[in-house]
């Protein structure tokens, strides 16, 4: 597992087709790489996709993630344990995780705005378990 799988540390190649076909190139920040499931490394992209754009991207990436091969906990109760146990964790770093989004030009994620679509996100997986 990568450990810190996110948009920021993903590379993409934008030469050939632009943004709407850019090409993942790589993957950086190996420093916190572990043995583990890999709904972790989903959940936490999820959960930072979900903070970035809203409410909607967080399950689209687990779907798309599924869709292109990637395997995932059989029973949907273990993967929402790994979304819901990355969010929450989140909470206690909220004002760090929106910081350098705030640096690099993303002015409305304030710390406020972040945690209210931390708390939407926690809320939608919850009402999603049933």
């Amino acid at each position: 597992m990568h450990r810190d799988f996110q948009p920021g540390n993903v590379l993409f190649d934008l030469r050939s087709l632009g943004p709407a076909g850019a090409q993942i190139a790589g993957v950086v920040d190996w420093a916190g790489t572990s043995w583990g499931p890999a709904d972790l490394d989903v959940a936490h992209c999820s959960t930072n996709l979900a903070l970035l754009h809203g409410l909607a991207w967080g399950p689209q990436f687990a779907q798309a993630y599924e869709q292109v091969g990637g395997v995932l906990a059989a029973h949907a109760s273990e993967r929402l344990y790994w979304q819901v146990r990355d969010a929450l964790a989140c909470s206690e770093e909220v004002q760090s995780v929106s910081q350098p989004w705030r640096e690099a030009g993303r002015t409305d994620l304030t710390t406020r705005a972040v945690e209210e679509r931390l708390d939407a996100y926690i809320t939608a997986l919850m009402d999603a378990s049933g």
